[in-house]
């Protein structure tokens, strides 16, 4: 049983994440938030049941475009100063665990030729149970896979399979994950 302070704080991070995203976001009674989150854009958020924020530190920041939309999962955790930017689509699934200074992106902003030019995006899925590492960066038109692994620094930049662990820069399957269940 949670001690009263233990309760006390926790209801004040549900009403910390309903007072912060109010008229924002799509959040049930069940999301928690401790510290600050920034929230930009016209496009749609949408929280999950229990998803939890932390921006003590530094806020976590979600950004949307006009017909951008972000999408997080069932009892996902999002760790301070985390990025997540959505001109199309971002979609986090249940249960997943996004390290501190995270940068989650489906467009490039610019083209590397014509720098005024805005390219495509291409939505970025992380599949339910994935663990992403601190300071990684995944790039437009990655997915990631159910209960996947990327090592902390990781950039990202193409599919990663269900069940596997990937890293470096760019990031590549270190190994497949072999589970009993």
């Amino acid at each position: 049983m949670a001690s009263p302070v233990g309760q006390i704080a926790d209801i004040c991070s549900i009403v910390n994440a309903q007072v912060r995203f109010l008229g924002k976001a799509k959040v049930p009674l069940s999301v928690r938030l401790q510290g600050r989150v920034c929230v930009s854009g016209s496009g749609e958020i949408i929280l999950g049941r229990g998803v939890s924020l932390v921006g003590t530190l530094v806020p976590v920041e979600l950004a949307t475009y006009d017909s951008g939309r972000i999408s997080v999962g069932n009892r996902t955790f999002i760790n301070y100063g985390s990025s997540i930017a959505a001109r199309t689509l971002v979609e986090i699934g249940a249960d997943c665990h996004l390290g501190h200074y995270t940068f989650i992106m489906d467009n490039n902003q610019h083209d590397i030729i014509e720098r005024t030019k805005l390219p495509p995006s291409a939505p970025v899925v992380i599949e339910d149970h994935a663990w992403i590492g601190s300071k990684s960066i995944i790039l437009p038109g990655v997915r990631i896979g159910t209960r996947a692994v990327i090592g902390a620094g990781s950039i990202v930049t193409k599919d990663v399979p269900p069940r596997c662990v990937a890293a470096g820069n760019p990031a590549r399957v270190l190994r497949h994950l072999t589970e009993l269940e």
